[in-house]
This record gives C-alpha cells, structure tokens and sequence, in this order.
C-alpha cells in the first residue's frame, strides 16, 4: 500500500505539485511563516536528485541569495555552494582566437552582497533534507494529473497517479511548480506564448574548465584578485552569448544562447552540431572543450525558452511558481529571483487566507504586480541581442542594467516590502517613472548600436565595474535596512541617479554620433552632477580612450 493509498481522505493545507527548486523553497518558507501548517509536496521523480544534476539555473543573483540565505535561513547549506565572483563578460576581438585579446566588463574584487554558484542536484537534495526534518511531507514517483478547482469554497482537489493507480486528495491550496510541463497552466489554459525568441542549449563537464587557463598573458593573469572561474563568465557576439559556469566537484556548466533570428535553433540543437557553431563564433572556447569532450555529461536544447502566463495567483487557491509561471532570459541569471518573488507572494496570500482574511483583492494585485516585473525585466533582453556584439553599448547596458537592478527592485526586496500593499501602492508613482526610463533607455542602446555600422575598435581592455562608486553605492545599499519613509526617499535618490546616467548616456551618444535624433530626457537633469560614467571606464581601464578611438 502507498502513502497516498493509506491517506484515504487526509485533507492538506497545502498540495504543491514538484518537487523541485521551487516548490521544496515554498514548502520551507510556508512552514516557517505558519508552523502547524499541513503541506505535502508531490514529486514525479522516484529518485533524490543527485549531485550536478542537470538542471538549468545554476547561477544566482543578490535577490535569489538573500531568499536562500536571510528568508529561508539556509546559511548552512549555502555554505557548501560556490560563492560566485559577480557577472564577467568577454566581447568578441580578434575571431575570438586569444581570450586575453577580448575587451572584458567585470568585477575585480567581489562585491559587498553575496552571490552563489549552485549545483542544483546538491541543493535540492539538502532542501529535501531540510524539509522532511521540518514537517513537510514528500511523496515521490507520483503525478499530479488534474485540478478539481472550486471556486469560493474551502476545498480543492487533485488526482494524483502513483505506480498503484489513481487517488484524489483535498487540498485547501494547490500550487503548481512542476516546471515548463505545469499541469495546471495547460488545464486552465494559462499559457501565453513569449515575443521572445530566443534559444538555448547547455551541458556540463565533468573538468574544471578555466578561462584563466586559456592565456599565459601575465597581465591579463593579474587583473583580478581572484579566479574567473568562480565568476559567471559570459563569452559575448553579436546575437548570442555563451556561459561558462563553475559547480561543485570540478564540474563546469556550460551554455549557448542565441537569438533566433540571427542564429537558428537547428545550428545548436545536438551536441554535434553545437560544437560546429561553436568552432565557427568562438573557436577558442570550442578547442576547450573538444580536449575534455570525452566528459560532457549531458545535453539539452530548448527552442524558445522565454514564455509568459496569463495569471498565477487566484483567490480560487490555486498559484503557479517557478518555471509553471513565466521565464523571461537567463543573461542576468533571474530565475531563482522570480523564484523567491512568487514564493513571497504565495507565502502572504495563504499565511492570510488561512486567518480567515480576504484575499481577493489582494491576489488580484499581486497576480498583476508578478506579471508585470515579467514583461519589464523582458524589456531588458527582447531585441536586444543584436547589441551584444558590440562590447562598447554593451558595457554601459550592464552598468544600466545592474543600477535598475540594485536600485529598484532588489531594493524593495531586502527591505521586505514587496508584499506591503500600503507602501506598493505610494511606491507605485515611482516604479512607473522607473519602468518607462527604462524602457527609454533600452531603445536608446539598440539605436546607439545600429548607428555603429562599423564595429568600434577591441583592444584587450578591462572594465571594472567595481572601479564605479555609484555601483559600489547601490550594491552595499541592499544591506541597509530602512523603515518605509527612509525607502522611498532612498528609490527617488536613485531615480534622479538613473536619469543622470541616462543623461550622460545620452551626451556621449551624441558626441559619438552627431547627426543621430535622439529624444531628449523627458525630465530635466542638472549636468554638472552626473556620473561621469565613461570617464570613470577611462580612469579604471583606458575604454573610453580606446572604443571610442
């Protein structure tokens, strides 16, 4: 007889379909919110997963670490995961033959808010660990097969199939994290397909593949204080970037993703022929690998990745998290941050319902909100792959992109108040002004990069992003606690920053190209206060200097 054979009529607060990064972390943060709450989660695997198992997401970002850290108290097993040296990029030179020839943006020093490498097979199996050892019942090889969702009332239910057949168990809430292949996103007919078109495909190694291996330069050897293995190390061309991933064990993750458009699926859909598209873009790197290739351990490839859904949370009790829900790009490594944001959500809506509270209001409002940091954050990846083969843009793109990172968003998320509506809704005004400098300023970039029909020159330079104080600012900013008055003037401060940095941005596109239109700021910005961000590339690394020769 099965467990779910012997539950006969068991009613659980809550049912979450998959058992994986998702839903293990949901499960945890709801036992920890409400302690006596009954949760069983349904995984369809039969086995623990295993040690590098072969799972996308294996990089993470400041939000992400400080869900895993500070909200679900996993410092422990965080230990055991590799503390990631920030984002590396290496812009294409040269035919991309002598990685020490590239112009590279990245940190020399780690940053003040950490960040991890995961090895998802490790994590995941001390996340089951965790939660069994708190309460939290897991059924494996078991499928959930269909939602019986009834609106209004107090009980759901789901029709489970396990190797004895087929069972239904009542549930109060049913959350989907079963990934991509979300049962109930297709049942109710959620899915919506992405104007992203982007492809990827990856595999790991069993070697420790090492970039700073691939040159004996000596200064290019000391420009950082630590390895580049342990950054997440992005090989940048036009319409494409590669990552290069460390995981525990020696074991090396390793990624292509390409837009569409300018690189077909079919030329990275197997092992063979994305070994053939890498020889052709990035022949180093491919040389790299064919030396150890006898210890790839894995391959998948997935055509348009990026997909969105129509809702994710109902005052029906029912959520989507995780993969189930949207995925917009992986070049910022976002996916564990939509993790811990959906997970907060989810965790408020039922912590609420169960105290007999109405949540129809507020589910409303927090399915609109999660949906639309989706179509935002997309707003930093749709058409912008074209850009990513020039190494100038591309530089300040990342400097905009991490500023609307740290100062908005992840800004909020520290300080815990994504789920305050009191202060969401004052905030609101703001994150608007933010959205639209943001959506200006991405155009500004393509614009910027299409006026430079001749690729701007590549010399071996390095910018330091850590050289930026403004950056510096931004990011140690996220350990600083503050109450909500203290929040939003901190989110204007850092409003007038961005619209000085577009500011500059603007100026130096101009200087570059005269006679381009550009629109002018829709806010007025004093001059004499900005940034100075391309003089700051030029003190730390000679790029201004250089790229713009």
């Amino acid at each position: 007889m099965t467990q779910l054979q012997s539950m006969g009529s068991r009613h659980h607060d809550v049912v979450i379909a998959g058992g994986g990064l998702a839903g293990l972390c949901l499960a945890i943060q709801l036992k920890r919110s409400i302690q006596d709450l009954r949760v069983l989660i349904i995984e369809k695997s039969p086995h623990l997963p295993q040690p590098a198992t072969h799972k996308v997401g294996e990089s993470s970002v400041e939000v992400a670490s400080h869900y895993f850290e500070k909200v679900l108290g996993l410092e422990d097993i965080m230990s055991n995961e590799v503390k990631k040296f920030g984002l590396r990029f290496l812009f294409s030179a040269q035919e991309n033959q002598d990685i020490s020839q590239r112009p590279e943006c990245g940190p020399s020093d780690f940053m003040h808010v950490p960040s991890f490498q995961i090895d998802r097979g490790q994590f995941e199996t001390a996340l089951r660990t965790k939660a069994k050892s708190i309460g939290i019942e897991i059924e494996i090889d078991c499928v959930a097969k269909k939602a019986i969702i009834a609106p209004e009332k107090e009980v759901n239910r789901v029709l489970l199939e396990d190797a004895a057949g087929t069972h239904e168990i009542s549930c109060k809430w049913l959350i989907d994290t079963c990934g991509r292949a979300s049962f109930l996103k297709k049942q109710l007919g959620l899915e919506k397909r992405s104007r992203h078109q982007v492809n990827a495909a990856w595999f790991r190694i069993d070697h420790p593949l090492d970039i700073d291996n691939w040159s004996s330069c000596s200064h290019w050897k000391a420009r950082n204080q630590h390895s580049r293995r342990l950054s997440t190390n992005h090989l940048m061309g036009a319409g494409y970037w590669i990552w290069l991933i460390p995981l525990n064990q020696a074991r090396t993750s390793i990624g292509i993703v390409a837009d569409d458009r300018m690189h077909s699926f079919k030329e990275i859909s197997t092992l063979d022929s994305a070994m053939h598209w890498m020889a052709l873009n990035e022949p180093q790197c491919a040389r790299e690998i064919r030396r150890v290739i006898d210890q790839v351990m894995d391959f998948k490839a997935l055509k348009n990745y990026s997909h969105e859904v129509t809702q994710v949370f109902s005052q029906d009790r029912w959520g989507v998290a995780g993969d189930a829900g949207l995925f917009t790009d992986p070049l910022y490594s976002p996916g564990s941050d939509f993790i811990a944001m959906a997970n907060g959500y989810l965790t408020d809506l039922i912590s609420r319902d169960l105290k007999s509270e109405e949540i129809a209001a507020r589910t409303t409002k927090y399915d609109q909100a999660y949906r639309l940091l989706g179509r935002t954050y997309l707003a930093n990846y749709h058409r912008q792959y074209g850009i990513m083969g020039n190494a100038r843009v591309m530089s300040a793109k990342i400097v905009w992109d991490f500023t609307m990172y740290w100062g908005s968003v992840a800004l909020i998320y520290f300080n815990d108040r994504l789920c305050d509506a009191a202060f969401m809704e004052v905030a609101q005004p703001i994150m608007q002004r933010f959205n639209a400098l943001n959506y200006r300023t991405q155009s500004l970039f393509r614009r910027w990069a299409d006026a430079e029909t001749d690729c701007p020159p590549t010399s071996p330079t390095f910018f330091d992003y850590t050289r930026l104080e403004f950056l510096q600012r931004l990011n140690g900013g996220l350990l600083k606690s503050c109450d909500s008055d203290q929040l939003l003037k901190r989110l204007a401060k850092n409003m007038r920053l961005a619209q000085t940095l577009q500011a500059e941005l603007t100026e130096e596109i101009r200087r570059l190209h005269p006679g381009l239109n550009i629109i002018e700021h829709t806010t007025p910005v004093d001059r004499r206060r900005l940034t100075t961000l391309f003089e700051s590339m030029g003190q730390a690394t000679n790029l201004r200097t250089d790229f713009t020769a």
